[in-house]
């Protein structure tokens, strides 16, 4: 299914349930051609261009209603490529950094919260993988291209910090955001299986180790 409809169908999901509010769901067109041609410029992945060929961004805001935990929300900012692609300084990299830290070509694409975000390394040598990077941390390997990432991010209904999950799967830890996806996502959606969701990881990681 293309990126649209997984967008689409998430959004219709979301919408006939009586427990959830839906506060923004924007999802814009393809990225215009110039934008395009100026990133094929740059090393910028094959899988990352034909992303933006159906889709220039999608933003997901939804809450559930009587929750007695106010982090149970939904929260994806996938940004457009002209955003993606600009120059960053002065929020992900500072002007001390050292001119061959490769955080200065670190680009966020999926920026759901003001303190972290999940991007891309703008490398000849890229390994197709994305990042989650909490601002206060090193960027930590998803292991999951951009097709992957936006599987799972559908599966996982764009829940707060699901890519903490995916950092609890990976390294065999645990983490409040993991234990609140897994207590209340089977709350939400009725059709949720964490089992399902651990599995489909696995199938879509980049490696195994």
């Amino acid at each position: 299914m293309e990126t649209r409809k997984k967008f689409q169908t998430l959004k219709k999901e979301l919408d006939d349930l009586n427990n959830i509010q839906v506060n923004t769901c924007r999802l814009t067109f393809y990225a215009p051609k110039k934008i395009r041609n100026r990133a094929r410029e740059m090393p910028v992945p094959q899988q990352f261009l034909s992303f933006y060929e159906e889709s220039n961004g999608f933003e997901l805001d939804w809450e559930m209603l009587s929750s007695s935990d106010p982090d149970v929300l939904g929260r994806v900012k996938i940004l457009s490529l002209a955003e993606v692609i600009q120059d960053w300084k002065d929020v992900v990299y500072f002007e001390d950094i050292e001119l061959d830290d490769s955080i200065r070509n670190f680009r966020p694409f999926d920026f759901f919260v003001d303190e972290a975000c999940v991007g891309i390394y703008l490398e000849e040598d890229f390994d197709n993988s994305l990042y989650l990077y909490n601002f206060n941390s090193e960027p930590f390997r998803l292991d999951l291209d951009i097709s992957g990432y936006i599987e799972l991010l559908v599966a996982a209904r764009g829940f707060l910090y699901w890519q903490n999950v995916i950092k609890a799967l990976k390294t065999n830890t645990e983490n409040s955001e993991e234990k609140r996806f897994r207590t209340f996502m089977p709350q939400l959606f009725s059709n949720f299986s964490f089992d399902d969701f651990s599995n489909t990881y696995e199938s879509l990681r980049l490696s195994k180790t």
